[in-house]
């Protein structure tokens, strides 16, 4: 007979899978808004296209990181090191990890040209990019990025292994991954499953977020840098 009670693990694993589809989705949607954009970007005498993607990432910031920490702490009665945001390592990364950032930005050089790279990225579309934009654009996407990170290397991925194994988990967490690229396009959608395989391993073995996090910054920030310069209407300037 099918066994349908309820046991803790279970639970916290039913909570981290809704609010991982429920928070990623009320990030992209409200990223979708423009009011918030247009009222700070009034406020502030800023160009709106910087604004609407700072916010964006801030909206990424409270729903996958601040929002999911919360329910870590309140819900799970569990500390932020056990989900990932330790600054301890159990086990350094292996050897081979350190060639992939590398291989991150040579791979990033050549393909930061493509006319299907340079639709999406940079997110900022703006014709002039100046030091305090590169900077104010950086930190958001660190900070955004730490957050994702979490709710997927730290949040789902813990969550997952109080009720299966380390593989299986894996498998689940790069399969919600992927989907949540899927808006991206087949590229990025099907790029994500080994991205996000290798990451989920990294986290496994050093026991935090921290590898995942490096190796998705550098990713998005050299992407951002190339596609700036080899964006055709696009200069960086000297100076604010």
């Amino acid at each position: 007979m099918l066994d349908l009670a309820w046991d803790r693990e279970n639970i916290n694993f039913s909570i981290a899978v809704l609010w991982g589809v429920v928070g990623f989705a009320s990030y992209y949607f409200l990223s979708k808004a423009e009011i918030p954009a247009r009222s700070l970007s009034n406020r502030l005498r800023s160009d709106i296209r910087v604004i609407r993607v700072v916010i964006q990432r801030f909206w990424g910031l409270l729903f996958t990181g601040i929002i999911s920490a919360l329910i870590v702490l309140s819900v799970f009665k569990g500390s932020l090191a056990d989900f990932g945001l330790g600054s301890g390592f159990e086990q350094l990364p292996p050897w081979w990890s350190y060639l992939i950032l590398p291989l991150i930005i040579v791979s990033g050089y050549f393909s930061s040209s493509s006319p299907g790279n340079l639709k999406l990225y940079p997110q900022i579309r703006i014709e002039t990019w100046t030091p305090c934009v590169v900077t104010i654009s950086a930190v958001s996407w660190i900070l955004f990025l730490v957050a994702y990170e979490f709710l997927f290397r730290g949040f789902l991925l813990v969550a997952s292994l109080m009720v299966m194994g380390p593989w299986s988990a894996t498998a689940l967490n790069a399969a919600l991954y992927s989907f949540a690229h899927f808006y991206k396009g087949p590229g990025e959608t099907y790029g994500a499953i080994p991205l996000g395989i290798l990451l989920c391993y990294l986290t496994l073995v050093t026991g935090n977020i921290w590898s995942a996090v490096v190796i998705h910054s550098v990713m998005a920030l050299s992407n951002e840098w190339f596609s700036i310069i080899a964006h055709p209407e696009m200069q960086i300037r000297k100076g604010k």
